[in-house]
């Protein structure tokens, strides 16, 4: 059928949301100094943008080359005493500067309860006594009014021990990680021989996009159900540093849509495009309309795009309008995408979301061939007996004419026998790289001893020396 082959609209925004972002930039353009700045400097004057749709057209992008790299802190902040803040959450600095987002102690107790209310409807723990691991990396951190919070950052001895005695005495365990230490973690407790099935398991990943083989793999290895309606499971949260936490984030209805995309290449095609999933199936997202206005500029001839992410209360300690992530996006119309999903005759658990954005990730691991750096990472996990013997960090190096793909075996492993043919089988025929490296542990060139505090820089535009 026609339809089958056609992409999934993008989402109106209601007309609230647009009334929102107006009323926002009027209170950030009038607060902050700064912001005034760079609209002058735009030719923008805020008494002539009088609706969103001018908001949409006429303010400047925003990005950490224009705000953090460009004004002070105290400039950026202008209306909050410095002393009065709580928390300041830091951006991975990734990019070769650091950014932040600042929380008062008036916001505290607001973001420790939204943090509860987001959890509580996704694994209910607010009924069930939760013990939460945060193994999140550079000092990200979270609070709780129901939960028991445990912040390990990336030990995995400390996590480890804190399940084996803290474990029995809850009704769950939610694992908070990211995926190059959550593999880390399943490895250390594989060698003290934790047994994850006499715990109920939760496990939310951050930080950056995986793989649906992925899934599976943390999956099998810690017991999860997550192809069952009522089974625990794993969660995606993205989070900016600048802009907060668990900005956009999955349900169990949009896991199953990108676990259908994953499998069958004729629903991902109706839903992607006509490239279908050749960079990798994006995640399923959706996010909170209250909280964030979200936009993509720039898009190709699939609907993806820059995302572009808009702050709607005024009163944070900075406020950012127009922010440009990094990412590359689509928003869809998930009525659409239900129509989409049944024409396939693929079940989802309920209802999608209002609100459903897809993301591919970051603009910078899109390949010369094409591809993105995903679908390399989740070659990994097609082969569970590969996986086992393998970190979980790769490494591309080349262009498009020629491109390398390294892996690294775990410490105590040296056999390489049809790893290499694994990974190739695993990868799509047109993003098969010129060769495969499959490193010992300790010879691991791009950082032999992954110390899990820094994000994992999966491809270099230059070839390896040496």
């Amino acid at each position: 059928m026609t339809v089958q082959t056609m992409t999934a609209p993008p989402a109106p925004a209601a007309a609230q949301d647009h009334e929102q972002l107006l009323a926002t930039f009027q209170q950030v353009a009038t607060r902050m100094p700064w912001y005034r700045t760079l609209l002058a400097e735009s030719g923008v004057s805020p008494e002539q943008v009088r609706s969103a749709d001018d908001v949409i057209r006429r303010a400047p992008r925003l990005s950490k080359v224009n705000t953090f790299n460009r004004f002070s802190l105290r400039q950026l902040a202008a209306t909050t005493p410095l002393t009065s803040l709580a928390t300041v959450l830091t951006s991975s600095g990734h990019g070769g500067r650091f950014s932040f987002g600042l929380t008062t102690r008036e916001m505290e107790a607001f973001s420790s309860a939204a943090i509860d209310d987001a959890l509580d409807d996704a694994f209910a723990v607010r009924s069930r006594p939760t013990l939460a691991v945060n193994c999140l990396p550079m000092g990200v951190t979270f609070g709780s009014q129901c939960m028991t919070v445990a912040t390990t950052s990336v030990r995995e001895d400390m996590a480890s021990a804190l399940i084996e005695s803290f474990g029995p005495e809850y009704a769950q365990v939610l694992l908070v990680a990211d995926p190059l230490f959550l593999k880390r973690l399943i490895d250390h407790t594989r060698q003290r021989g934790l047994d994850w099935r006499s715990h109920r398991v939760q496990v939310v990943v951050g930080e950056e996009v995986f793989g649906e083989r992925f899934r599976t793999y943390v999956a099998r290895r810690l017991g999860l159900g997550i192809d069952r309606a009522d089974g625990t499971w794993l969660m995606s949260s993205m989070g900016v540093g600048e802009l907060g936490l668990h900005l956009f984030y999955e349900t169990r209805a949009t896991v199953a849509l990108r676990r259908h995309a994953a499998s069958r290449a004729s629903f991902a095609q109706a839903l992607l495009g006509p490239t279908g999933d050749a960079h990798g199936t994006p995640m399923c997202f959706t996010f909170d309309a209250r909280r964030l206005f979200v936009e993509i500029v720039e898009p190709d001839a699939d609907g993806f795009g820059r995302l572009v992410v808009s702050l709607l209360d005024a009163e944070l300690p900075i406020p950012l309008l127009r922010y440009e992530t990094g990412d590359v996006a689509r928003l869809v119309d998930p009525h659409h995408v239900r129509e989409l999903a049944a024409q396939h005759g693929l079940p989802l658990p309920g209802a999608l979301p209002d609100r459903l954005l897809l993301l591919r990730g970051r603009v910078r691991e899109v390949l010369p061939n094409g591809s993105h750096v995903t679908v390399y990472k989740d070659a990994i996990y097609a082969d569970h007996a590969v996986a086992d013997v393998l970190t979980g960090a790769v490494r591309l190096t080349g262009d498009a004419a020629s491109l390398t793909l390294h892996v690294q075996l775990v410490p105590g492993v040296t056999r390489t026998t049809g790893i290499a043919a694994a990974l190739r089988d695993a990868l799509p025929a047109d993003a098969r790289p010129t060769a495969i490296e499959v490193w010992p542990y300790a010879a691991f060139p791009f950082g032999m001893t992954l110390d899990y505090e820094r994000k994992f820089v999966s491809y270099s535009h230059e070839r390896l020396l040496g």
